[in-house]
Parts: structure tokens; sequence; C-alpha cells
């Protein structure tokens, strides 16, 4: 298994701080495919119309082919089976680091699982090498 750099590591961090929002990040932007536009009028005047108006499926359409909201589910899918992989103890410091609104420094995280600095670090690591190859990333 390739070693990730700090860089890349500090990275994959910053990333995984979204998580907690990313449901909220689906809503609002399913939120904003289906609000109409004033500008998007398909009814252009005159008779009959000649076209059957099926505004559930059109909203369902849009949401399916919309690439921001397949970047946000591809990204909770693979935090997701990535949760589904580690044990409890590495479980339990996602949870304190990147799920909680309040992000907790590895300090932090050390002194509230009674474990040394280096032995967080090396979870983080673990995590991070974890869920980089899950993102296809290494």
């Amino acid at each position: 298994m390739e070693k990730l750099s700090n860089t890349q590591m500090k990275s994959l961090d910053e990333w995984l701080f979204n998580y907690k929002d990313v449901s909220k990040q689906i809503a609002i932007r399913k939120l904003e495919l289906q609000t109409d536009n004033p500008n998007n009028d398909c009814n252009i005047g005159g008779g009959r119309a000649n076209r059957i108006n099926k505004v559930t499926e059109d909203i369902v359409a849009k949401w399916d082919s919309d690439g921001r909201i397949k970047s946000y589910e591809n990204f909770k899918d693979s935090v997701e089976r990535l949760r589904s992989i580690l044990d409890d103890e590495l479980n339990e410091v996602f949870k304190l680091r990147w799920e909680h609104s309040s992000c907790r420094t590895w300090e932090e995280i050390a002194d509230t699982l009674h474990v040394s600095i280096k032995s967080v670090y090396r979870k983080r690591e673990r995590i991070l090498t974890l869920f980089a190859l899950e993102m296809g990333l290494i």
C-alpha cells in the first residue's frame, strides 16, 4: 500500500470535514433544480398542448443528470463504505474528528480516548489511507 504524503493527508482531512454537511448539500442542490426558473417557461401559448407535462418525472430526470448531485452522492457513498470497514476504535476516532460539528484537534482526541498522540496519528493515517483507497486516489 502506498504511503500518503503529509500534504495528501491534510487534503483528505479537509475533505472529510465536508461529510457532516453532504446530505444538506444534496438537499439544497435538489431544491435548486426543482425550483422553477421564471425565465424558463415551457408554455409558449397557443391552443392545445402537444406535449404531456410530467413535472415530477422532469425533476427526477434533472436530479439524475446533475453532476454536482452525483459527486456529492459518490462522496457520501465512499465515506459510508469506509465507515463500514473501520473497526470500533477507528470509527470512534472518525466520529470525534469529522462527524461532529465541533472538530476536535488530534490532541483532544488522544485525551478523550486515553491514548498517546502517536497512536492517534497512526489511526489518522490508517483512516485517511483507507479513504484514499476507497476514493480511488491511490
